[in-house]
């Protein structure tokens, strides 16, 4: 094969899946444009996940080996064969691949993927897909925001008009919430009468706004049951990514504590930030390395464990003592080699004697002065939040 190493000029993802015999309807809406949906358009053939731009790096090397191929064999082998070929052989990361018809794949998996009543995405799409945001947080620094919603006495809904009326009513708020999404919103069965809506690019007064659009619309669609109309209403609660959880275990949680606080007066809207301090904690174990921005109180770097940690600050135990107003630099996940770690600028703001043995706890503010320090925190906080 030639080893021509001037770069092709890589066709745009349309005309890739064109060559696939696949087309850009098969691509995520959000994802259909820029690096990234070239990394969808390897996915679709290979089921396995890349980053953006490593994802263009492997098309263009993908395309030069297509074009050995052909030269090899005196014939278009198709794009499909030279992906296959390339990852099993050029970069392996396929040991046994499984020969299918691309669209019976993609009708199976939707099927998995969604809910057989109503029609909407179910659980395991969701998780996949508040992933994906949050990954796109990582690395584009885009906001989003989770919306939880559970139907209101729908039990005794239920025992008053029966399961089939039941089911009638999780149909007509499936429909109304799927005409009230965007098309690149993700609408979501839950589980039970309960649903999730993950809204992208979203900001958190932005999400109340659209919960209380949808709580409007299902009020104004009742459901038919022997004849008359039954009102149904719902409560919603809202979380935003990252002010609300900096990961998306928390982020579910905290949607879900504000839709316990809707229900309690239902048919309502609630944010988790009405109700909760502006920087929710997410618990942490590191090392973190204090050093004296002045240079006065602190000869040698302090070593502290930190507790927990958020975009406002951090709380962690330390042998020395910190007096309140004292600026430091902090140096987070200094024992991980694998790692950049990450430095930000930080003032004590409260000192309390953990115990007699002479430990104190000191409660940090932090100076996060920058998006790329907001994402770099997200990153740290995901990989140690198992290890609390």
């Amino acid at each position: 094969m030639s080893q021509d190493t001037h770069a092709l000029q890589l066709p745009n993802v349309q005309e890739l899946l064109e060559l696939a015999g696949l087309n850009a309807t098969d691509l995520p809406e959000e994802c259909n444009e820029g690096s990234q949906a070239y990394a969808e358009a390897l996915y679709l053939l290979t089921r396995m996940r890349f980053e953006g731009e490593e994802s263009q790096s492997f098309w263009d090397e993908i395309l030069r080996h297509h074009q050995g191929l052909n030269l090899i064999l005196g014939r278009d082998v198709g794009i499909r064969v030279a992906v296959c070929d390339y990852f099993m052989n050029l970069h392996p990361k396929m040991r046994d691949p499984v020969i299918v018809e691309v669209q019976v794949l993609l009708q199976k998996e939707k099927g998995a993927l969604v809910d057989e009543l109503t029609g909407l995405f179910n659980r395991r799409y969701f998780n996949d897909a508040i992933s994906r945001e949050v990954e796109r947080f990582k690395r584009f620094g885009q906001r989003f925001s989770l919306v939880m919603l559970d139907v209101d006495h729908f039990k005794r809904f239920n025992d008053t008009y029966g399961h089939q009326a039941g089911d009638e009513a999780l149909k007509t708020v499936s429909s109304v919430l799927h005409a009230a999404a965007r098309t690149f919103d993700h609408v979501v069965r839950y589980g039970g009468e309960e649903f999730a809506l993950i809204l992208p690019h979203t900001e958190g007064s932005q999400a109340i706004a659209a919960a209380e659009r949808m709580r409007s619309a299902i009020c104004a669609h009742p459901v038919p049951v022997n004849g008359q109309d039954i009102a149904v209403n719902v409560s919603l609660g809202v979380a935003t990514f990252p002010e609300d959880a900096i990961n998306a275990r928390d982020l579910v949680s905290r949607a879900d504590e504000a839709l316990y606080e809707a229900k309690r007066t239902r048919n309502t809207v609630c944010s988790y930030s009405e109700r909760n301090r502006r920087f929710p904690r997410s618990p942490i174990n590191l090392v973190v390395l204090f050093t004296e921005q002045a240079e006065e109180f602190l000869a040698e770097p302090v070593r502290v464990t930190a507790l927990n940690v958020s975009f406002g600050g951090m709380l962690c135990l330390s042998s020395t003592a910190m007096l309140p107003g004292m600026k430091v630099e902090v140096a987070l996940d200094v024992e991980a080699p694998a790692t950049r770690g990450l430095r930000v600028a930080a003032r004590v703001v409260r000192l309390e004697r953990e115990s007699d043995s002479g430990s104190y706890q000191v409660a940090l503010s932090f100076d996060l002065g920058s998006q790329e320090e907001r994402r770099d925190l997200v990153r740290l906080v995901e990989m140690h939040h198992g290890e609390a």
